[in-house]
Order: structure tokens, then C-alpha cells, then sequence
């Protein structure tokens, strides 16, 4: 599993800058313990949360003027099935390749990551998780792909070899790789809307995903910004359950036994200090007051029965969410607490 001399940080994955070059050079400005590459959804469409993992599903258009994305359900599609199965069943990832044009950050990353040389104890890399992708995407009259019992396990596999396409990449550079799947959604699971998704179909969901990258030596993290029930985490096969600490610790908390287990059998927590849910939490913030909250929340689970000093060592420290929606001067305010807190936690 990680090692590290001292608590970790990385990024959860969007920024608001415009071009990859920009992002980079930010992110340098306040190096992380583990880098990761940005995802810029203000450069393109393509690079929108539902936009960005779709390339190559069968039957995908997107109409970017509109900003809209759905599963053609024509004549055509059963052939791009089997073509689909094919590349799928190939063992072959190439075809899951996430191009430029989807994810520019990536590919600067890895251009610039591989000219500077030397290996990295960790990197991060991400995907959206099949939950929130299935339940976003759909076809033209609002059905969407997760209810389409065939088209689901074309998103589980395509996600697999997506996250595993891009891991290839990334253990280049590094020595562990951990794939982030990025899931929303899960704060809205047991809403009305969502009754028809139960704990067992995550479970099983994520059993088959993280079975994928741990046979290739890829570690695997969910990341939810919302309030959910945690222990269903914890009872996925994921090696890393990522929160929003600012918002929401004392909820999480209130699983401290299920944390506990998680912890005891290997899993970290990504605790999500630094807030990113506006500009003002952002600009307010200080790296003495988020240490006090971060302190706060480790004696409440410590009250419950979770040892501090595991809580401590199997924790990394990330921005609250994605920083796509901020300004880029509050974006990198938040770079800058993380820089301040990675050199004094």
C-alpha cells in the first residue's frame, strides 16, 4: 500500500483554467505529494464531468452548441455492440484510449511528467464513476443507460479499461497509481428519484470495477462531495474512500465503526479539508484554522473508537471537491492551503 514521510496531498481533479498549460503551470506553482492531472471543463464540453469518459461508447452523440449528450438508439447500434465486445474482450485498452480532445490536461501531464524524468512515489488519475455516468446518460427519451441492463455492462467494462488505459500511462511515471472514481451521486442514492438503486448493485458495481485494477497493481478511490451513507462504501472492495471533511466529517463520523474496519483491513481516508464549495470559504480559510478542523474531526472519531495515530497514517489531504466551478484566484488559494498544510501536518 502507500508509504509517505509525511500526510499526502493531492487534487480531486478539475480546474478552472482554460488551456492545460495554464493548469500545469498552476499546479506546480504548489507541488502535491501525489500529483494528478486536471481536468478543464472550461476548455471544452468534451471535458464536462459526463462528457469525458464517453469516448467510443457505442452509439454516443454529442451536440456541443447545446452542451447535450446521449446514446443514439438506432438501426446501427446492435453492430456497434459486438464491435464494443470485441475491442472489450480483446484485452487491449487502446481502444479505451482517452484522447486530447476529451482530456487535455491528461495529455499535457503526461508530456510534460515524462521530460522532467525520475519516478514519483504515487499519482492520481480519475474517472467518472459508473453510477453518476449511468444515471446521467441516457438515451432521447430520458431512459437512462443504467436501467438498460446490456448498455450498463458496456459502461462497467468500458469505465474498466478506461481507468486501466489510463493507468498504463500513468505507471510511467510512478510507482503506485491510484484511479479516483468520481461519484456525486452517491449523495443522491435513497432519494426518490434513485429508489431503484440499491446497496447491492453499488457493491457489485464496484467489486467488478476494482477487481480490474487491483489485478494490474491499481490502487482504487471513490470520491463523493456530498453526504451519503459511508458504510456502503466501506463495504466495496476500494482502497480509498474520499470526503468532504469541511462539510460533512461529523457525518462520516457517525460510521466510525465501519471506518474503523475499513482502516483496520488497509483502506485511507482522503479527507477533503480545503473548502471549495465557493470563493468566500475559499478566501476565508486559513492553513491554522482548516489544521483546527482536521484536528477537531480526528478527536470526534477518536472518541468513537478510531485510533488517531491510524487515522493519521492512512490519510491524505485534498480540496473539499473539484475546483472546476471557482475563479482561478480561489482555485489557487486552495493550491496554496494544501501546499501549507502538506508542510505543516
Amino acid at each position: 500500500m502507500l508509504n509517505f514521510d509525511a500526510v499526502p496531498t493531492t487534487i480531486i481533479g478539475s480546474l478552472p483554467c482554460p488551456d492545460a498549460a495554464g493548469a500545469l503551470d498552476l499546479l506546480e506553482r504548489y507541488p502535491l505529494a501525489v500529483p494528478a492531472w486536471p481536468q478543464l471543463p472550461k476548455r471544452s464540453v468534451r471535458e464536462g464531468m459526463i462528457f469525458q469518459f464517453s469516448e467510443g461508447f457505442p452509439g454516443i452523440r454529442i451536440d456541443e452548441k447545446e452542451r447535450r449528450i446521449w446514446i443514439e438508439n438506432d438501426d446501427h447500434l446492435p453492430a456497434r455492440y459486438a464491435a464494443f465486445y470485441e475491442s472489450a474482450l480483446s484485452g487491449d485498452t487502446g481502444p479505451f484510449a482517452v484522447s486530447a480532445d476529451y482530456a487535455a490536461g491528461l495529455a499535457a501531464f503526461l508530456e510534460r511528467r515524462a521530460a522532467t524524468g525520475g519516478r514519483l512515489p504515487a499519482v492520481k488519475g480519475q474517472v467518472t464513476g459508473p453510477f453518476t455516468l449511468g444515471l446521467s446518460l441516457g438515451y432521447l427519451d430520458g431512459k437512462a443507460c443504467w436501467f438498460d441492463e446490456q448498455y450498463r455492462d458496456i459502461m462497467l467494462k468500458a469505465l474498466a479499461r478506461k481507468a486501466l488505459w489510463q493507468a498504463g500511462r500513468l505507471e510511467l511515471l510512478a510507482e503506485n497509481v491510484i484511479i479516483f472514481f468520481d461519484e456525486p451521486i452517491f449523495a443522491a442514492l435513497g432519494t426518490p428519484a434513485y429508489i431503484g438503486i440499491s446497496d447491492d448493485d453499488v457493491i457489485a458495481a464496484y467489486t467488478e470495477l476494482c477487481a480490474e485494477l487491483h489485478a494490474a497493481g491499481i490502487l482504487a478511490g471513490i470520491h463523493c462531495c456530498g453526504n451519503m451513507d459511508w458504510s456502503l462504501l466501506t463495504r466495496t472492495p476500494a482502497d480509498i474512500i474520499s470526503f468532504d471533511a469541511y462539510s460533512f466529517g461529523e457525518k462520516v463520523a457517525l460510521y466510525a465503526a465501519e471506518i474503523d474496519a475499513f482502516l483496520a483491513r488497509g483502506g485511507w481516508l482522503a479527507w477533503g479539508l480545503v473548502p471549495t464549495g465557493s470563493a468566500e470559504l475559499a478566501e476565508s480559510a486559513t492553513a491554522a484554522s482548516l489544521i483546527r478542523r482536521r484536528d477537531e474531526l480526528a478527536s470526534l472519531f477518536e472518541q468513537k473508537g478510531v485510533a488517531r495515530s491510524r487515522l493519521m497514517k492512512q490519510m491524505l489531504l485534498t480540496p473539499s471537491c473539484g475546483m472546476g466551478t471557482l475563479p482561478v484566484r480561489s482555485a489557487e488559494r486552495v493550491l496554496d492551503l494544501l501546499h501549507q498544510l502538506r508542510q505543516v501536518s
